[in-house]
């Protein structure tokens, strides 16, 4: 018996510098509703055929290219690749930090095309969103620091 509780005593010492590691993992940040799905799209297949992904709830998983230096109503997701996405919170509940450009983002959403309204509204002069055919409809986002990226 005293030899399996010193088996168990030198597995769990051994056990704790992954733990610990572990543990030192940034936790994301969390925007909007939780992010839920866990397969990412393929950023290059959405973007070169939207349309075929229109309705879909959608996980966009990559790095910050550009964020909205208005209100932080839009981000594209660039994947390791350079293909890019973006993705847009239509009624401005999810906005990111305008200074979250280069950091690790999961975006949860649904693929549609942008609407009129949307594409025809005028912009302040300090602030000009890109108005492409189609984004993803935010509804989730989790930011990580770059340096925290998950492993995969």
């Amino acid at each position: 018996m005293r030899g399996l509780r010193t088996l168990v005593f030198v597995a769990a010492l051994a056990a704790l510098p992954l733990l610990a590691f572990a543990g030192d993992a940034a936790a994301p940040q969390r925007f909007g509703a939780e992010v839920k799905l866990k397969k990412p799209v393929n950023i290059a297949q959405l973007a070169a055929n939207p349309a075929k992904f229109k309705g879909k709830a959608v996980r966009l998983e990559g790095t910050v290219k550009e964020v909205c230096q208005g209100r932080g109503c839009w981000v594209e997701v660039q994947d390791a690749t350079g293909a890019s996405f973006m993705a847009k919170s239509l009624d401005e509940s999810v906005l990111l930090p305008k200074d979250c450009k280069g950091q690790h983002v999961v975006v949860q959403g649904v693929v549609m095309i942008l609407p009129r309204e949307a594409a025809e509204e005028p912009e302040p002069k300090d602030h000009a969103c890109p108005k492409p055919n189609y984004v993803v409809s935010t509804r989730g986002i989790e930011l990580t620091a770059a340096a925290a990226t998950p492993a995969k």
